[in-house]
């Protein structure tokens, strides 16, 4: 429980505050046990961020599969006590207070995401666990913070050696979205042709980008997102002994403004630059850790045609995204 709290503690200021009228989205939500001793586990946390002895905030969280379908999983308090029933957990959380709702993982794996509604505003943020379901040790653990749909995003991947980044978007509209993804180079090249993928209006799909671009092995950079509607993601980087952290999503959607041009004309306050950096110093560090490198024969074809990649209606399958990470850890700590 330490454990949980610290975490919760150190993603605490990147928690969205919702009302009515802007709902909190948590692209990532997993439960349930799968092959090899392994259970996933998410912890949601819910607070109200008024003044002490404001009044309570009513709201509800409502859990989605990837099929757009209820995701019934259960969940409990910090006393073990049961909370909520089917797939919503309803709430009442007076100012300065909070609720922690840890989901059970005895079940199947299974996965999607989570929306939080409230008649007054409240934040909300989670823990994506891994665990031995055996013993009960935490394997790893990292934040999924709430998630603004935007129709211009992008993270920050690395595919080299064992590692792999994993990317889960959730459609909160009812339309369907069409969506582009390109890998760029740290020098904001596109290192491939770019993908393109259909997900239908609430559902929730994850995939690893070595899955959406099997050509990607080697590289580095940022994976630009856009879509027709505005979409909620999140990203996790994986490590090949099993550990795993939270990508930072960044918003594009100045991209399209015309005060670009301002910005261009003074570099120190453009956050394109900012961005250029961070990506740079983050090939330092990790060109430090020395982690194995992937042969440079496996290369990638500049001439290949776009590649169109069709998600089903129930989805592209987040339970496959688990188990191949879970298949690749080194980690026998059970």
């Amino acid at each position: 429980m330490k454990h949980i709290l610290r975490t919760l503690i150190a993603i605490a200021a990147s928690a969205a505050v919702c009302s009515a009228q802007n709902p909190i989205y948590l692209p990532q939500v997993a439960d349930g046990v799968q092959a090899g001793g392994i259970a996933w586990r998410t912890i949601i946390a819910v607070t109200n961020p008024a003044a002490t002895g404001s009044t309570a905030a009513s709201g509800t969280v409502t859990f989605t599969q990837d099929n757009g379908t209820a995701f019934n999983v259960s969940f409990t308090d910090v006393f073990g006590q049961p909370v909520g029933s089917g797939n919503t957990i309803p709430f009442q959380v007076s100012g300065a207070q909070t609720r922690l709702y840890v989901s059970a993982a005895t079940a199947a794996l299974n996965t999607g995401s989570a929306t939080v509604t409230s008649d007054l505003p409240v934040a909300a943020a989670a823990i994506f666990q891994e665990e031995s379901s055996t013993t009960g040790n935490v394997i790893a653990a990292a934040g999924v913070p709430p998630a603004t749909p935007l129709t211009r995003q992008a993270i920050i991947f690395y595919e080299r050696g064992g590692s792999d980044t994993g990317v889960a978007i959730a459609n909160p509209n009812t339309a369907n979205a069409a969506i582009s993804l390109q890998l760029l180079t740290t020098d904001g090249v596109a290192a491939l042709p770019p993908a393109s993928i259909t997900l239908a209006g609430n559902r929730h799909t994850a995939r690893f980008v070595s899955q959406l671009f099997p050509n990607s092995r080697g590289l580095f950079g940022t994976m630009q997102i856009t879509s027709s509607v505005p979409l909620a993601t999140t990203a996790l980087y994986f490590n090949g002994n099993g550990t795993f952290a939270t990508v930072p999503v960044i918003p594009l959607a100045s991209l399209t403004n015309p005060a670009i041009e301002w910005l261009v004309q003074r570099p120190w306050l453009n956050p394109i630059t900012s961005l250029a950096k961070l990506v740079a110093f983050g090939r330092e560090v990790f060109q430090g850790i020395r982690l194995p490198e992937v042969p440079s024969a496996i290369g990638f074809q500049q001439s290949a045609s776009k590649q169109s990649v069709s998600v089903p209606r129930g989805g592209l399958g987040d339970t496959e995204w688990l188990n191949r990470l879970s298949a690749r850890s080194a980690i026998r700590r059970l």
